[in-house]
């Protein structure tokens, strides 16, 4: 019987298997580092852009803080500017409030009656005083109560000065008179010294 030699065939096969092994595991090397490098540059370009979109976040971020501290500053003038003008209204109603207060104490002076000092503390007007009669004083407390800008007239001292021709003694007065809600405000301590009179 006529024998075959299988071996040759055996050994190519097992070349072409070993052949077969090494280029797929090379095709598979080459296919995972381009998958590698493709995920690789990918990322790198996702986060490149992310890098970008950061940068512009972090610029608006930065102009909005600019904004802000625009607002805060312009807030506070507008605060300093309100506190100004409250004030300039305040020292506006407080002169024309003095002004109404002495034009009412020049409307409630009886003819016989004159000032020789007035002096403004807190809500209180002392009035010293010269009258030519007792009558005048009472008629000078009666307007005072009676008008706008004041209330509660009160006589604290009076005396007679002798006079030194024939005439009628003078009557030497002091009074207080409070201030009404309505004439409020003036300088408190503030002191007018000289003479009134409305004859």
């Amino acid at each position: 019987m006529r024998q075959i030699n299988l071996l040759p065939w055996r050994e190519r096969r097992l070349e072409a298997m070993k052949r077969t092994f090494v280029m797929q595991t090379v095709f598979t090397v080459v296919v995972v580092i381009f998958i590698v490098l493709a995920a690789h540059k990918s990322l790198t370009q996702r986060l490149v852009k992310q890098e970008g979109v950061n940068r512009i976040l972090e610029q608006h971020i930065a102009d909005l803080n600019t904004q802000v501290t625009e607002v805060d500053q312009f807030r506070e003038r507008q605060a300093v500017v309100r506190d100004r003008m409250r004030v300039i209204a305040d020292l506006q109603n407080e002169r024309a409030s003095v002004v109404k207060m002495l034009d009412g104490l020049v409307r409630s002076l009886p003819s016989e009656v004159y000032f020789l000092t007035l002096e403004r503390v807190d809500d209180a007007i002392l009035i010293e005083g010269v009258s030519e009669s007792y009558l005048g004083i009472t008629e000078l407390m009666r307007r005072l109560e009676d008008s706008e800008e004041f209330d509660n007239a009160d006589l604290n001292a009076i005396a007679t000065e002798a006079s030194e021709t024939d005439a009628p003694s003078l009557f030497v007065f002091n009074l207080s008179v409070g201030v009404a809600e309505v004439a409020g405000g003036g300088v408190r301590g503030s002191e007018v010294q000289g003479g009134a009179n409305d004859g």
